[in-house]
């Protein structure tokens, strides 16, 4: 995802961009066990040794954003500064969330739950890879905000954006996921075990800190983390997790901000990299 930030981050620092469990060529185990937090962690301090690297700003979007957020609490000695893309940080739980009563009272998440059934969601986008990549890669205004729809009609869905060509990513891109996920070790299956980890990560999380004492960016968007009142208050809660947190809200951009405002997130990378190296 961060393609077009690697070439001017890399002329001048040195850059590392691992696939981590479950993705790409990357291990990825079948078993759900193998994943969580915990074990996810452990793998780029792994990665960190065999580099010699004894610090590192951790920049991630995503699943990449939710893991570096938790390598500040796992390991913080490995942590010089974090960066999270369109994804907030949750701290801690001391009670393990409630899927079903999480999406009871905000039906956009249901998708959380379609994704958590691990197996069943993997093998069904198995047999149409190319039209979810398709789908998914739009802009934010393109799409509806409903994902469990675009999932559940991946087949057979007769809507454009399954079909019709995505002005985020050329067509040399997208056959690049597609082929990714064509050679990968267990498909979408290693992504899809994510979503299933919410007991496992509360019960591994129970004694970590709540604060993230480090150098922190969040880059929020208008379309998706920053727009929706309630996300507003979750953001200005982060605040009192992380004290030396800085927030940049992109405008007219979503999830794949990315690739929507590159040169915008690229310099604002840069330029907070620069203040916290």
């Amino acid at each position: 995802m961060l393609q077009h930030q690697l070439g001017p981050l890399s002329a001048k620092h040195r850059v590392v961009v691992p696939d981590m469990r479950g993705f790409g060529q990357s291990s990825a185990p079948s078993e759900a066990s193998a994943y969580g937090s915990k074990n996810v962690t452990s793998d780029l301090v792994k990665l960190l040794d065999i580099l010699e690297i004894e610090r590192a700003v951790f920049i991630g979007h995503d699943w990449g954003a939710t893991i570096s957020w938790r390598m500040c609490l796992y390991y913080p000695e490995r942590v010089a500064a974090v960066c999270s893309v369109d994804i907030p940080y949750f701290p801690p739980n001391d009670q393990c969330t409630d899927v079903d009563a999480l999406v009871k009272m905000a039906p956009q998440f249901s998708y959380l739950k379609l994704l958590g059934d691990s197996e069943a969601t993997a093998q069904k986008l198995w047999k149409a890879p190319r039209r979810f990549f398709n789908a998914v890669f739009h802009h934010s205004a393109e799409i509806p905000g409903d994902l469990e729809r675009i999932i559940e009609n991946v087949e057979n869905g007769s809507d454009a954006w399954y079909t019709e060509p995505s002005t985020l990513l050329s067509n040399e891109e997208l056959e690049y996921y597609v082929r990714q996920i064509s050679t990968a070790t267990n498909g979408f299956l290693g992504g899809c075990h994510y979503y299933g980890q919410w007991r496992r990560d509360f019960e591994t999380e129970l004694q970590l800190p709540r604060e993230i004492p480090h150098h922190a960016l969040y880059i929020a968007t208008t379309r998706s983390s920053g727009d929706d009142p309630s996300q507003k208050q979750m953001v200005a809660g982060m605040a009192q997790m992380i004290p030396k947190l800085k927030t940049k809200i992109v405008h007219e951009a979503g999830h794949w901000v990315l690739w929507e405002k590159k040169e915008i997130v690229t310099a604002v990378l840069l330029e907070w990299i620069a203040q916290v190296d």
